[in-house]
């Protein structure tokens, strides 16, 4: 499990890092402005995502909740929509974003979606056997 847990973090920390550096150059290349710190919203959607595989790896060890964990995980991804909009209701719910302002947002989300996915989908293969 420790072996598990230091390779969320490593992957999440490097794709968090790598992804971050290309996107914000890709944004001072177009000359863009964003009403919201890019940084807080990769970092939000990197720890987050880290904490859900991280959560999950524990309770595929326990009997009682092994079997609900694909449930448990719709939950979550609600759970991080209102969270994020909570936390980040200022800055990007309360002005008006342009499409490239917007997708500069959904693209963060996107990323540590997709690698979330792919250790939560490993997490429930193992518990299902």
């Amino acid at each position: 499990m420790t072996k598990s847990i230091i390779t969320y973090i490593f992957a999440f920390a490097l794709t968090g890092v790598l992804s971050y550096l290309l996107h914000i150059s890709f944004i001072e290349e177009k000359g863009m402005s964003l009403p919201f710190s890019l940084k807080k919203v990769y970092i939000f959607f990197a720890l987050f995502s880290f904490v859900i595989c991280s959560l999950f790896k524990i309770g595929s060890v326990i009997n009682k909740i092994k079997e609900q964990l694909g449930f448990i995980y719709l939950g979550t991804i609600i759970f991080k929509i209102v969270v994020f909009a909570v936390i980040f209701y200022e800055s990007v719910f309360a002005v008006d974003l342009t499409s490239a302002q917007r997708i500069a947002l959904i693209i963060p989300m996107a990323i540590f979606l997709f690698i979330e996915v792919f250790f939560v989908a490993k997490i429930l293969n193992k518990t299902s056997f």
